[in-house]
């Protein structure tokens, strides 16, 4: 017998989240309730007598619309929350169910649908506004199913989406918008836990960082100024060669900041590379972190 999830994703105010956390920290807090779900399927496997060792997933689009894919941040952290899935927790999934599913839709699925394993695909079952209901009640029992989505269950006061056991979404408050949100990221301000530089048009700033012991971390936050920027990782080798850890690639941290971390196996030179090659118009203003933490220093992530 599966866990049976309901997401609410139409609902779901991507841009408000990501205006009030830091990326990083959404992603940690999703591996967190991944965690707390494989704890509790075994927890109920001893309970019951049964393995539940599997997830039934049903993502309700209801109120899709193209504001869910059309901000580069948003899907950034959909197609990498995808892809830690897929690494990590693929025998998670016995089947997903996408219910309510607008025609715009298929333009997110046409992203995603990539970093997907044939295995998984084949788990995904799509339903336009009726149809699923039906499917629904033969997969999954009742008992375990709001009323909302088909099944029996219901609130203590008879409301038929479980509101006390499933987060329906809405609007984030403003109130709730980090600090850099609330100016809309149009002026960046000088912070002093911040370096700050200026990369001229087509120009490119490398930071080199020693790492003496293995296991270290070297982590990141930066954030730009109106406009994107080109990042990326790499590790100086003999010879005047580099190994790539992290490929360069160009980050909208102009509308959100930007943070990592990268695990030193190795001991050396590390370079941070900060690119406006692309850019021939505009030069980009950077304020940025970099640091390294030995291993005796770092603190459970």
């Amino acid at each position: 017998m599966p866990a049976v999830w309901v997401i609410p994703y139409g609902g779901c105010d991507m841009r408000g989240l990501l205006s009030s956390v830091k990326k990083a920290d959404y992603i940690r807090y999703t591996i967190r309730v991944l965690e707390a779900s494989r704890r509790d399927m075994q927890q109920q496997t001893q309970q019951l007598g049964w393995p539940v060792n599997q997830q039934c997933c049903i993502f309700d689009l209801d109120n899709f619309s193209l504001k869910h894919v059309t901000w580069k941040p948003a899907m950034d952290v959909i197609l990498e929350l995808v892809q830690l899935y897929e690494a990590n927790y693929p025998e998670f999934l016995k089947c997903a169910y996408v219910i309510n599913a607008p025609k715009v839709f298929t333009l997110a699925y046409a992203l995603i649908k990539p970093f997907l394993h044939e295995v998984t695909l084949k788990k995904i079952k799509i339903f336009g506004q009726s149809g699923w209901k039906e499917v629904l009640r033969q997969d999954i029992e009742p008992g375990q199913l709001p009323q909302h989505w088909g099944g029996s269950r219901t609130d203590p006061d008879g409301n038929p989406k479980c509101p006390s056991q499933i987060c329906l979404g809405g609007e984030v408050p403003k109130k709730y918008y980090l600090s850099l949100s609330k100016s809309n990221l149009s002026k960046l301000t000088e912070n002093e836990n911040l370096s700050s530089i200026t990369l001229s048009k087509g120009g490119k700033k490398r930071l080199k960082y020693e790492v003496k012991k293995p296991g270290s971390h070297l982590r990141w936050e930066f954030r730009t100024e109106d406009f994107d920027i080109g990042f990326g990782v790499s590790r100086k080798l003999k010879k005047g060669e580099e190994e790539v850890l992290v490929p360069l690639q160009r980050v909208n941290s102009q509308l959100v900041t930007e943070e990592g971390y990268l695990v030193c196996t190795e001991p050396g030179t590390y370079v941070v590379t900060f690119d406006n090659e692309f850019s021939y118009m505009r030069s980009k203003k950077v304020l940025y972190s970099v640091s390294v933490v030995k291993p005796d220093n770092l603190t459970e992530e």
